[in-house]
Order: structure tokens, then sequence, then C-alpha cells
């Protein structure tokens, strides 16, 4: 398998967004990803820019409705009409076209220097026939985690701290009640903007892409290596997601690349996404440096493993993920969310 990074969620001139798209691209290069996934609000403007732009796949998608259920629609060709109320209606008509697509930022908690505390969350937990959800998500948790002024000028200079302890509970907890019905792929979201704030002689910019890059990224598991060919690449980064055959990672102290969860049974491999007999199978976990892995089982931890090569055998039927965090000056940060392997 092969890694390829990416970033998914990000927003340009043609809505909400300050950067047009070869100037974004330009930037996920500079971070060293393979690709990105551009979703403006409510169409698909900047589908004639898809393609590469220097070495960097750039697929465009749609982000659809506006006061709640946000949805990533993906690998669509024609714009759906968003319905904020009846979302079942939006994922239906990705679904048409045989698309992907995920919720967006589907918890969060607001803070009162946006909007007072004005959120957009998933509230209608009754649809169905979605890929996954977005599990961690750059400017929501930026955002949430600046109650009042001043803690939102420290995170303008120290914008890692809001993301120190992982995702949020409610999103996880969230996530692995899903799993127990059915594989619902996990993802990393940016929903990078480049927001320009003019304060006089100060113009900060608030989640600029080429951090945004460097940070909360999802990597996919490739069955070959980006070509350079446009479409049959687009359709490999397709796959991969649809499957489920990708990781979450936080790259900016560690880059989470070759992080690797498999299943091992009998010769076979089995890889996120997939599904196993628990008989005679031996989970192994790659990270790329020392780190904490922790085993997930129906939502419960359940074993841990310091080191780079981690093993767990013996293993009770179940749903299975890994959470891994890396030494990070006195204690330990989060890093890595895997996706979950299945066993019978």
């Amino acid at each position: 398998m092969y890694d390829s990074a990416g970033n998914i969620h990000i927003h340009t001139r043609y809505s909400d967004g300050s950067g047009s798209i070869p100037e974004i691209a330009r930037s996920a290069e500079k971070a060293g990803l393979d690709f990105i996934i551009i979703t403006d609000h409510h169409h698909l403007r900047g589908k004639p820019e898809e393609g590469y732009h220097g070495r960097v796949l750039v697929i465009v998608g749609c982000e659809f409705n506006a006061e709640k259920n946000h949805y990533l629609g993906i690998n669509i060709e024609h714009e759906i009409a968003g319905n904020d109320e009846r979302p079942q209606e939006v994922i239906d008509g990705v679904n048409d076209q045989a698309g992907i697509g995920f919720l967006a930022h589907p918890f969060e908690i607001g803070s009162p220097v946006y909007k007072q505390g004005k959120t957009y969350s998933w509230t209608d937990w009754g649809v169905n026939g979605f890929t996954g959800m977005d599990i961690w998500s750059y400017l929501s948790q930026w955002r949430d985690n600046a109650p009042g002024i001043l803690k939102g000028i420290y995170l303008y200079f120290n914008p890692h701290h809001a993301f120190r302890r992982g995702p949020l509970n409610a999103t996880l907890q969230k996530w692995d009640e899903l799993l127990q019905q059915r594989m619902v792929v996990g993802i990393g979201c940016s929903d990078a903007h480049g927001i320009k704030i003019n304060l006089g002689p100060w113009k900060p910019v608030i989640s600029d892409y080429y951090t945004c890059f460097r940070s909360i990224n999802t990597h996919l598991l490739l069955k070959e290596p980006l070509s350079g060919d446009f479409q049959k690449d687009k359709e490999a980064v397709i796959e991969a997601l649809r499957a489920g055959r990708c990781f979450v990672g936080y790259d900016f102290f560690k880059n989470s690349k070759g992080f690797r969860f498999e299943a091992h049974r009998r010769g076979r491999i089995i890889h996120m996404g997939e599904r196993a007999p628990a008989d005679g199978t031996v989970f192994a976990v790659f990270t790329p440096a020392q780190a904490r892995v922790v085993l997930i089982r129906n939502g419960k931890p359940y074993r841990e493993s310091d080191g780079r090569t981690h093993r767990f055998s013996r293993l009770q039927p179940g749903v299975y993920r890994v959470e891994v965090r890396h030494r990070h000056g006195l204690g330990y940060r989060a890093w890595i969310y895997s996706n979950p392997i299945y066993l019978d």
C-alpha cells in the first residue's frame, strides 16, 4: 500500500475563502501534500480547475446546506439543492451520482467571539447512506477553544494548542456508536478559508491554508502510487475514501506518513475498513516515531503499547480502531486516529 496525504474540506474565492485554486494548490505542495479536495459552499464552480496543479491532485466537490447539517459531496458532476431540514435528500442526491459524502464538523461547541456562539452542527441522526463523517475538524476546534478575545489572540500565535488532546469526545463517541451498526469512514478536515481580518496595521489570517495543510490531514492507503494521470488517480482517491482505507494524522510536530494498522491472519493482510474472523488474527501497528498506541474495541480502551512496532493477539470479536499519541514536551499529544477493522 502507498501512503498518500491530503487535505479535505477547503474553501476558495468561489465561496467564502480568500485563495484561488492555483494559490491553494501551491500552499498544499509547499506543505508536502499529494492531494486536496475543494468543497465550496453550494456549487461546483471550481470543477473546470480539477486536475494536477504542479505535483498536487486537486479534486472539486461541494459543501451543502447553510445553517446546520453541512454535508460534503465528493465525486459528483452536478449541483444539488441544499436542504437544512431534510439532509437525507442531499445524501440521496450525492449517492444518485455515485458520489461519496461526509457529515462535516458534526459537533461544535461555539465561541462567543464568533456570531454569539453560533454553531453549524449535525442534528439529524436519523439519516442513512452517508459514507462517513469528519472526526477532527481544524477550524471548528480552533474556534471552539477561543472563549474570548485574549484566548483567540493566543491561539492565533499558538494554533496547535487547540488540538493537543485530539478530537471532541462527543464526536468520537458518536462515531463509535455508528461503527457498531455499519462502516462509517472517519476523515480529518481543515475547513480552511484563509480568513483575512483587517485590524488596522495588523491583518491576521485565520485558518490560513499552509498552516491547515500541515495540521489535520487524511492519509489514504492506495493500491498503487499516484501516477500523474488525473482520472486514474482521482478514482484511486475516491476508492480509498469509500473503503475507509485511511487514517487521520496531526502532521505538524511529527508527520504520520508511514503509519499502519493491519490485521494479519494466515498470511493475509486485512486493512482498515475490512473485516476478518477474530480467531487466529493478530493486529500489527507501525508508528513513524516512538508513540503510545491505544487499541480501542467497541468504543472503549482495550490495550496499550509503547514503542514503534506494536502487536496485539488473542483478540475477541468487535470493532477495533487505534488512537496514537506522541511525546511532546512533558507529556503526550494526540497524533493519529485510524479507521476500524471489524473482527467477527
